[in-house]
């Protein structure tokens, strides 16, 4: 892109540009904007702070026709960026515009946050977002993400260095196709044209501020050719324009409109405010540094010559306006000419009757010169008759401005009588409430008191039989007490029986210990007693049977042990079997 083109392209399609999106997206009506707005002023006007409602009251026009450019969410999870979001924007875009996610950016060098809660709410209905704090000309933003809808209000004539860098960092949070929403105040607007007039600076906001950070001081104000280069610079597609009357009317201006209608421009042109919604077509800005803003020596090589044509243009539509209106007055005053040729005949043809020819000549010499001192004060009235007109006529539009002005305070204090009136109303019905809850609260205390008598009544029954109660409790208690001794000593009773049966058991393990050692001692006795009785009989068969029994009692006490423990019983198991054997071969 060149700059030549830029500026061909920019002079050749903003006669065709709408004035709204005809992009077929849903958008809000101006009824249904108009009606959003209002609701948060009236919100705002007898609950929030004097100095939001005063900004957004004054900016009620500006507000309700960019609410209708902004298009509705086409996405479940649709993201919205509002650069600069003091207002209900972001309120607006979450409510009504059905935006998922809303983010905010805002820069208060005072505060330390680089993240601000923002809370907003009309009613009870309450929508909360984060807002960044930061300077939007600094080279890299701490955003992530891309946002399908980016909103950036009466913020780009506050920046102070290089605009088409913001332009850049803002399309790069933009996928291709995503929507923009612009407003700048328009430079040469009829309040522009009216302060050029009388010979004060034509900016919105020219006063002298020694702190460049102020607020609202503009650092550079914006035409439609200059803004609509910005835009097209920066890769995106125009959808709609226009300019509106924020602060007053075409019809309250039209003494200054025609002054600009006579030079070319149109009623349309002449609003303070202009607002753009474009698309993103390209991946990167075409022209990093139009010579429209940012160089002199370019302008007048580039620009300069195509503007001079439409300079041209327009003095010559001037001229042929201003000869249209000559010729047309003239053709007033020579109606006047047969009147006056008609009067003199009539005079000569009277004086012919009654004078001389000389006399007549004299008399038509007298009269001429009076005709003609006649038709020099008739213009010089005239003339004084067109001054005061052009007097009263800036009278008239200072009255005007004035009047708007007075308009626009007598409508605040109108809406806040209407606020003052709406509380008395709500304090009335209050104060009538309180009243009737006092009568009622009265005929309450009343009918508590009969009934407190009542449950004296009850009370002093109630206590007699708690008396009683009482008494019985007592009586309960004191057996309960008794109940309780008693069973502890019967506890103490089991616990010392328990002790001397345990004892008893122990005492009977050990007798029957000792009853089965006993019992083996017997029968190793009577063995012996055999063994001795069949050794007297027959001495080998009985050291034979010794040794077969003793084998049979160490095998049957290994036996015995190793039941008791099965891992011991399968390790002694072969030498049971060995152990048999031996006992076999021996015997």
């Amino acid at each position: 892109m060149n700059q030549q083109w830029l500026i061909e392209h920019v002079l050749g399609t903003s006669a065709s540009i709408p004035s709204s999106p005809e992009d077929g997206r849903e958008y809000l009506s101006p009824q249904e904007a108009e009606a959003i707005v209002d609701e948060a002023l009236n919100y705002l006007g007898a609950h929030g702070e004097q100095t939001e409602y005063t900004y957004m009251r004054g900016h009620r026009v500006r507000l309700i026709n960019t609410l209708t450019m902004i298009p509705k969410a086409d996405e479940e999870h649709s993201r919205l960026l509002d650069i600069g979001c003091y207002g209900y924007m972001g309120y607006w875009a979450k409510r009504h515009l059905g935006y998922e996610t809303v983010v905010g950016i805002e820069w208060h060098p005072d505060l330390e946050d680089a993240i601000i809660r923002r809370v907003l709410s009309v009613g009870d209905d309450v929508v909360e977002f984060d807002s960044l704090n930061f300077d939007i000309t600094c080279e890299r933003w701490p955003i992530e993400g891309e946002f399908d809808t980016v909103l950036f209000f009466e913020v780009l004539e506050h920046i102070n260095e290089d605009p088409m860098g913001v332009m850049e960092r803002i399309s790069s949070l933009m996928p291709l196709n995503a929507t923009l929403v612009m407003s700048v105040p328009n430079a040469i607007s009829y309040k522009a044209l009216r302060e050029f007039l009388v010979g004060m600076p034509p900016w919105t906001y020219w006063f002298f501020e020694p702190d460049l950070r102020h607020e609202p001081r503009h650092c550079f104000e914006y035409t439609p050719i200059v803004f609509q280069s910005l835009l097209t610079a920066s890769g995106m597609r125009t959808n709609a324009f226009r300019t509106i009357y924020a602060y007053s009317t075409p019809e309250r201006e039209q003494s200054t409109l025609e002054i600009a209608r006579s030079v070319g421009f149109t009623d349309p042109e002449m609003g303070e405010t202009m607002i753009a919604q474009v698309t993103k077509s390209r991946e990167r800005i075409a022209l990093r540094h139009p010579d429209v803003l940012y160089s002199p020596d370019g302008y007048y090589k580039n620009i300069h010559p195509r503007l001079e044509v439409l300079l041209n243009e327009r003095i010559q539509a001037f001229r042929d306006r201003h000869a249209k209106d000559t010729a047309n007055l003239g053709d007033g005053l020579i109606e006047l000419k047969p009147d006056s040729a008609e009067n003199a005949q009539q005079q000569q043809a009277s004086s012919d009757l009654s004078r001389s020819l000389l006399e007549t000549c004299d008399t038509q010499l007298r009269r001429q010169e009076e005709l003609d001192q006649m038709l020099e004060a008739s213009q010089a009235e005239r003339q004084v008759a067109l001054q005061e007109l052009d007097a009263h006529r800036s009278l008239a539009a200072e009255y005007g401005v004035r009047n708007a002005d007075l308009l626009s305070q007598v409508n605040q204090l109108l809406f806040q009588s209407d606020c003052g009136l709406q509380r008395q109303e709500e304090l009335t019905t209050e104060l009538e409430a309180a009243r009737s809850a006092q009568e009622q609260a009265r005929q309450e205390t009343q009918s508590t008191r009969a009934w407190a008598d009542t449950l004296a009544q009850e009370n002093a029954d109630l206590r007699s039989q708690v008396n009683q109660l009482l008494f019985q409790s007592d009586c309960g208690l004191q057996r309960q007490q008794e109940l309780t001794t008693e069973l502890e000593a019967a506890r103490s009773a089991q616990e010392l029986a328990q002790q001397e049966t345990q004892g008893t058991r122990t005492w009977a393990d050990t007798l029957a210990q000792e009853n089965a050692d006993l019992r083996s001692q017997v029968n190793q006795l009577l063995f012996a007693c055999d063994c001795y009785l069949q050794q007297i009989n027959d001495p080998e068969a009985a050291a034979r049977v010794l040794r077969q029994r003793r084998f049979r009692w160490a095998l049957d006490r290994s036996k015995a042990v190793a039941r008791k423990t099965p891992v011991l019983r399968t390790a002694l198991r072969p030498v049971y079997r060995t152990a048999k054997r031996a006992i076999k071969r021996r015997l």
